[in-house]
Order: structure tokens, then sequence, then C-alpha cells
């Protein structure tokens, strides 16, 4: 067992402990609740205790956990409440809750006001995701942060420096390329996710444009700022040569057999990452790099727990399930074992998370990046996934070389927003 595994094991086996040796809530009413999720491998077996440490605290509630890919869990929740099979919970992409709310039958999780009290132990700007008006609708769970990951030992082949991470696109490009000159090795990539979706929004956002519009009904990103970030990115395939055209999933092997120097990708992959360099390479993790001098921002990626249940028993044990989930300690336990981000306030007031931190360093700069995170855009109820296959088909073209940005973006937005009005008539 590795060193942090074992550090893991502690934390986890403590705060269960704790956790089962707290005074039972007893439940109204015998009730099942069926939740539906992605997690899988270790994480889905650290959700389901978690599950199981819920039941043991609240007598006359079970959960049943029903898994799903991340893509099929829309189409699945839709099938299973229209054919009236329980759907009481739901883990929901972030870009796709306004469909949930539109679509479904979503239920606010603050409907008993009092609810606001311990859904103040989150910063707003993770519940502004899942907030309509005076509604939250989505529970944050399972977010992760983008941040640089760096295979040290090709920085120091490449003549960098091993204790300074690249701060800004301008010195990740140049790392790149000394990185592929001197080493031959790719120099960096950049995650794109379903659709190349996430990847262009986070490109977007973090020059200071924006991507969608509050309603989600029309993409913004046809800006000057928009315009620059996406060739950026296009230029790290065409111009610079230091990014291998790829999906996520090579790319991912690729920097994890230690055949790149950098990849920006989610907080959620860090424990996979020091996994794979155990014994093979120095593995650094920094901040998202910014433009320049503007501030950082970038949108969380993962997915919020949203709650279907109807009213009654079954409502109240959903909303203190999420109530559970919101505990610091819950948290900071799901982040320590999944490499999600700590999502309460103050992670580090938990004496757990401290001193893992302390022991764990690399987890640090996904905390330190909290206050930078905002929410994901969010599409318009209809339209979503033709909407987005038109952004995959301007970024491949645009790594494809088939055009400048400055070309090739504003046509693309304008499909974009045809396709939204078309199948969202007000």
């Amino acid at each position: 067992m590795t060193r942090t595994a074992s550090i893991a094991r502690r934390t986890l086996l403590g705060t269960g402990a704790a956790l089962l040796a707290a005074p039972a809530l007893r439940a109204q009413t015998a009730v099942e609740l069926v939740v539906y999720h992605y997690q899988t491998g270790g994480a889905a077996r650290v959700f389901r205790q978690i599950l199981d440490r819920f039941q043991a605290e609240t007598p006359g509630i079970t959960v049943r956990d029903i898994f799903k890919q991340s893509e099929q869990i829309t189409a699945e929740v839709q099938a299973a409440i229209a054919a009236r099979r329980p759907v009481d919970a739901a883990q929901v992409i972030g870009k796709n809750i306004l469909f949930f709310t539109t679509n479904l039958p979503a239920a606010p999780i603050n409907g008993d006001r009092a609810a606001n009290e311990w859904l103040a132990r989150y910063l707003p700007h993770f519940l502004d995701l899942g907030r309509v008006g005076d509604d939250v609708f989505a529970l944050p769970h399972s977010y992760g942060t983008p941040q640089i990951y760096m295979n040290l030992d090709l920085f120091q082949q490449a003549g960098l420096d091993t204790d300074r991470a690249p701060a800004t696109w301008d010195e990740v490009i140049a790392a790149a390329i000394r990185i592929r000159e001197r080493t031959n090795r790719a120099g960096v990539a950049h995650l794109h996710a379903a659709n190349k979706d996430y990847g262009t929004m986070l490109w977007v956002m973090n020059n200071g444009a924006e991507y969608l519009s509050k309603d989600g009904m029309r993409a913004l990103f046809d800006d000057a700022r928009g315009i620059e970030a996406l060739q950026t990115w296009a230029d790290l395939a065409v111009r610079h040569r230091v990014m291998p055209i790829a999906t996520d999933q090579q790319w991912t092997a690729a920097f994890r057999a230690g055949q790149m120097g950098m990849y920006m990708t989610s907080s959620a992959g860090l424990r996979a990452s020091v996994q794979a360099a155990e014994g093979r390479y120095r593995l650094g993790v920094a901040k998202y790099p910014t433009f320049g001098d503007r501030p950082r921002r970038v949108p969380a990626s993962g997915a919020a727990m949203m709650m279907f249940a109807p009213a009654g028993a079954r409502r109240v044990a959903t909303v203190r399930m999420f109530e559970y989930l919101s505990r610091r300690e819950i948290a900071n336990l799901w982040s320590r074992e999944t490499g999600y981000m700590p999502l309460s306030r103050d992670p580090l007031a938990d004496p757990a998370m401290a001193q893992y931190v302390e022991q764990f360093p690399l987890v640090r700069s996904s905390i330190e990046q909290m206050p930078d995170t905002v929410g994901t855009a969010v599409w318009a109820p209809n339209g979503a996934i033709e909407a987005q296959i038109e952004v995959s088909n301007l970024v491949s073209a645009l790594w494809a070389g088939r055009g400048p940005a400055a070309e090739l973006v504003p046509p693309a937005v304008q499909r974009v927003n045809a396709i939204l009005a078309r199948l969202n008539p007000a």
C-alpha cells in the first residue's frame, strides 16, 4: 500500500468510527431512497460507505444506489420517472441542471426554508449553479476544478525550474515548446470532455468572456476575449505543435505513462495520477494558468445532487440525506477519498482535513483555487446536445487548422443560437 493510500485509509476509518458513534437521528417513517449516480471504482465504494453511515445514523431510512454512466444519467432518470419508478435523487452534470428543472419534477432542496441554515455551509457561488429565483435545486457534491499536472522529471530534462509551475498561458506555451524540443515528448494537453463543451467553456470563461447567457438560450463566446481564448487552444496544436490531437482518455494515458510534460485536467484525477506516477516520475500539481494578469475564473466540472422525491416521507428523508452530505467532515471525507473539491466553507478547520493536506500537499492547489471556481454555464432546456455538437465541430476545425478563430467562431455561434432558438420557442 502506498503512503498516500495508507493515509487515506486511516482518515476514512477514523472518520467512519466517529460517525458510527454519533447519536442516531430517528426517522419519522421507514422509507427506502433510490439514488442514481455515475461513480465508479474507489469513488463508488466511498459513496456507498458514506450512504451506509448515513443509514446507521438515521434508522428507518435506507438508500439504494443505482449506477449509470454519466452520459446516461439524464435519459435513465427521465425514463424512470416516466415509468413511475422511484427516483429520489440523482447526480446531474452541472450544465444539464436547467433541463431537469424545466422538464422533470425536480424539487427545491430548500422547500423547507429551515434548510437554508445548513445550505449556508457552502460558498454562495457553489449554490448558484442550481439556483432559480429563491429556490435551490442542486446540492454541490462532485465538483472538480481544473489544474496543471506536471511531469517534473521531464521539466528537469528540459532545463525548467521544477520548483516553479507555469502561472500563465504564455509560460505554459514556453515550457511546452522547451519540453518538446529537448525531450521529444508532447509538451501539453488540455481536457475537452463530452462534445468538447466543458473544455471550450473553460478556455472562454477563464479569459473573462461569457460562454452562455444566464438563461442558456444564447452562446456568447464570439466576442474578442472568447475568440482570443479559442485561438490560444488551437495554437497549441497548429502553431506551436506542442499538443497532439487526441481524446481525453488518450491524453490521460499518455501523461500517466510519463510521455507528456503537462496535462490540464480535473482535480478529480489526482489520486489516479499519483498512483500512476509513483516509482516512475515526480508529479507536480499547480493552479490552472491565467491569461496574463487577468483573474483566474474557472467553471467547476462534475455534478450536483438533485431531488425528485415526491412530497411526503421520501422527500423529508432525501433532504435529511442531503444535509448529511453537506456536513464538513463528510464533504472533506468525500474529497480526500476521490479528489473532488472539499466544498464546505473553510475545509481546513476540520483537523482531519488539515492533517491530510499537511501529509499530502498535492491537494493544496485545488483547495486554494476554490474561490476562483465559478458555476458551470447551463444550457437551455432543449437543444443542448445539438448545440454542443456544433461546439465540438468548431474545436475540431480549429485544431485541424481550417481557419483562424476570428473566422470560424462567429458563424459557429450563429449556428448554435439558431438551434437554441428553434428548439426553445418563446
